[in-house]
């Protein structure tokens, strides 16, 4: 396999671009856990939510 100077190009171009891509969502998801953690539930919301886990472990 020949290396050539575009190769090595895009090679480092897209790893960098999956690095941020990356970053962009771990950063996405730590922002969401934080803002959903912080708020409380309604009484609805709260009921919906046993609902969903009960669910789940039937």
């Amino acid at each position: 396999m020949e290396w050539n100077s575009a190769t090595a190009s895009l090679l480092v171009t897209s790893t960098l671009f999956a690095g941020l891509q990356l970053w962009w969502i771990r950063s996405l998801v730590r922002r969401n856990r934080l803002r959903r953690g912080a708020e409380p539930l309604n009484q609805q919301d709260f009921r919906q939510e046993l609902e969903r886990i009960f669910r789940k472990t039937t």
